[in-house]
């Protein structure tokens, strides 16, 4: 008898873009004083810089999706999908395409539209991405306009985004 399998492969890791064929990344200058600070997160574009999704903002002003670089020349030990993307300098945004991203809370379905938190509240922050306008772990989320979910989320929370497709 063979040995079960009893384990799932992750469906990947925040910010790595899946279906490349249909991608559109444009590299950007990041916003030195507002810098974002996880891949596969919404970002804005201020004034020519990414800036994370703030307080307030309305779901109309997410600019993409930041990318996860690879291969990376940064620390080796950094542990898969806990990499943290650069302070300055140039970053590349998933503009139009299906990317991988973290889901904090709520029951992702195909189909489903994406919402972003715009006040943190309960268990949720700033920039996290969630199922619900008004999410059951608090806070209030804005939905993203033309990012819907392509599949439910796997244990660990990690889904596939459709961005502007």
């Amino acid at each position: 008898m063979g040995n079960a399998i009893t384990y799932r492969m992750a469906a990947g890791v925040p910010g790595a873009v899946n279906r490349v064929e249909h991608a559109t990344i444009l590299p950007e200058l990041i916003d030195a004083s507002t810098y974002p600070t996880a891949y596969g997160t919404f970002v804005k574009l201020v004034t020519g810089k990414i800036q994370p999704v703030a307080s307030g903002d309305a779901g109309a002003v997410v600019y993409g999706v930041l990318v996860r670089p690879y291969p990376t020349s940064g620390n080796g030990t950094d542990g898969l999908g806990t990499s943290t993307p650069p302070t300055s300098g140039i970053c590349d945004v998933l503009r139009r395409g299906y990317i991988m991203a973290y889901l904090k809370l709520g029951t992702a379905a195909k189909g489903g539209q994406v919402y972003v938190v715009t006040t943190a509240g309960g268990s949720v922050s700033v920039g996290d991405i969630v199922t619900a306008a008004s999410p059951s772990g608090g806070g209030t989320g804005v939905a993203v306009t033309g990012a819907f979910f392509t599949s439910p989320a796997d244990a660990s929370g990690i889904v596939e985004i459709a961005y502007n497709i």
